[in-house]
C-alpha cells in the first residue's frame, strides 16, 4: 500500500467517501525524517499531516501493524495543545482516522487508543495509558495537563504516579505543540525540556516538532536550547510547483465551499502592499502559489479573479440576508430626549444600561433592588449618529 492510499482511505467521510489526496508536504513528512518545525498555512492539514505521518512510520496499515516501526519514531505521539476545543476537535479527528483504518482500540488490545487528557476527562481520573507503555497510543491533551506531567507535578492525579507519567512523557515520546502561539509561557517550557532530554539522555529516543501556521525560530530560544539547532521541512517544497493542478482534484462541494471566500482572499494576496510589508520573504513564494490556486478556483466556480497588483475597493450594498444579517439601517438606541450624544462616555456610565438590558445601570448607581453593582468597565459605549450603543 502507497502511503497516499493510506492517506485517502484514512480521511474517508460521508462528503468525501474517496479520501483526500495528501498535499506534498503531508507526503514528506511521511516519507523523510522528522523535522522540529513544521510552518503550515491554516486549514492545509497540519493534523492530518502529523498523526497520518506518525502512523505510517510506526507500521500501521489499514486493519493493523503490516511493516516494522521506524526506529525514529516514538511510540507515543503526545500531541499539546493550547485549547480544551482544540483537544476536542483533535481527538475527533485523530478517532475518525484510526476508525477508518480499523486499528482503533482500547489498552490491552495491542492497537491504537487515544487518550484526552484535559480537566474531567475520564483518562485524567483512570490514566490506563499509563499502564500498557508497551502499546502505541495518541495522547491529547491542554499543555497544563501534560507539561505539569512533564515537570512531575502533574495537575489532578496522585503525587505518588508522578513519576510513572514523568517517565513515559520523556521516553519513547513524539512530542507535537500545535499553534504554538497561543501556548504562552507553555512554549518556552516546551523548548527548554525538550534541551534538557537532549543533553541528558533517555532510555528511549524521543523528539518534539513545533507546529503553527505563524511559526517563528526565535520563539524556541532558551538558556538550553538553539532554535538554530532545529531542522524545518523546507518551504521550498511545502506546495508543489504544480500547486494549482491540485485544484483539478478536488470535488465540487469543496470547490464550492472554497470559492465562498476566494475573491476576497484573492484582493489581499494579490496587493503588493500586503506582500511587501506584512510577509516575510521566505513566504512570498508560497502566497505567490496560493494566489494562483485562488484563481483556478475562482475560474472553476465561473468567477472572475482580479487583475495581478491590484487592491479592490470593498463592496458596497451587499447583500448580507443569507447572513442572517440586516440589510438596512436601524436605529439600534436613540440619544436621550432633549440634548445630543456626549462626546465622553462617561457622561452616559451613570445612565446607559436599562435601555440595553443591563441589571443594575451598568457603571452607576444599583437599580433599588437589582442587588448588584457591576464595574465600570463593564459596560462599553460606542458614540455613533444613532444613538449610544453599549456592549
Amino acid at each position: 500500500m502507497s502511503y497516499e492510499d493510506f492517506f485517502k482511505r484514512a480521511t474517508r467521510t460521508e462528503e468525501q467517501p474517496n479520501g483526500l489526496h495528501p498535499f506534498p508536504f503531508q507526503r514528506r513528512l511521511a516519507e523523510e525524517p522528522w523535522r522540529e518545525l513544521l510552518n503550515v498555512p491554516t486549514g492545509m492539514g497540519k493534523t492530518a499531516a502529523v498523526v497520518l505521518a506518525w502512523l505510517w512510520k510506526r507500521g500501521w496499515r489499514e486493519g493493523g501493524r503490516e511493516a516494522a516501526p521506524d526506529g525514529g519514531t516514538p511510540r507515543r505521539l503526545v500531541y499539546c495543545l493550547p485549547m480544551r476545543v482544540l483537544v476536542e476537535q483533535t481527538e475527533r479527528n485523530a478517532s475518525g482516522w484510526l476508525e477508518n483504518l480499523s486499528v482503533a482500540g482500547v489498552p490491552g488490545e495491542n492497537k491504537v487508543a487515544v487518550h484526552v487528557l484535559m480537566g474531567g476527562s475520564e483518562d485524567v481520573r483512570t490514566p490506563a495509558w499509563a499502564s500498557y507503555p508497551e502499546e502505541d497510543a495518541i495522547l491529547i491533551g491542554t499543555q497544563d495537563m501534560l507539561l505539569s506531567r512533564a515537570l512531575m507535578r502533574g495537575y489532578g492525579m496522585s503525587r505518588y504516579q508522578w513519576p510513572v507519567h514523568f517517565a513515559w512523557l520523556h521516553n519513547d515520546a513524539l512530542w507535537v505543540f500545535d499553534e504554538v502561539q497561543l501556548m504562552g509561557p507553555g512554549l518556552k517550557t516546551s523548548a527548554q525540556l525538550e534541551a534538557f532530554r537532549q543533553k541528558m539522555g533517555l532510555s528511549s529516543r524521543s523528539r518534539s516538532l513545533w507546529v503553527s501556521a505563524t511559526l517563528k525560530r526565535d520563539w524556541l530560544s532558551t538558556v538550553d536550547f538553539d532554535p538554530g539547532s532545529t531542522t524545518p521541512l523546507d518551504r521550498m517544497h511545502l506546495f508543489s510547483r504544480h500547486y494549482p493542478q491540485l485544484a483539478d482534484s478536488i470535488s465540487a462541494p469543496l470547490v464550492r465551499i472554497s470559492t465562498k471566500h476566494a475573491a476576497t482572499s484573492a484582493r489581499l494576496i494579490s496587493a503588493p502592499a500586503v506582500r511587501e510589508s506584512e510577509t516575510e520573504a521566505s513566504n512570498r513564494e508560497d502566497m505567490e502559489i496560493m494566489l494562483e490556486w485562488i484563481k483556478k478556483l475562482l475560474r472553476r466556480s465561473g468567477r472572475p479573479a482580479p487583475p495581478r497588483g491590484v487592491l479592490e475597493p470593498w463592496s458596497k450594498g451587499a447583500d448580507n440576508r443569507a447572513h442572517g444579517l440586516e440589510t438596512d439601517n436601524r436605529t439600534l438606541a436613540q440619544p436621550h430626549a432633549g440634548r445630543a450624544v456626549p462626546d465622553s462616555p462617561g457622561e452616559l456610565a451613570a445612565e446607559g444600561g436599562a435601555e440595553h438590558g443591563v441589571r443594575g445601570r451598568a457603571g452607576g448607581p444599583a437599580h433599588p433592588g437589582a442587588g448588584t453593582r457591576l464595574p465600570r468597565a463593564a459596560t462599553r459605549y460606542l458614540n455613533t449618529a444613532l444613538g449610544a450603543l453599549s456592549c
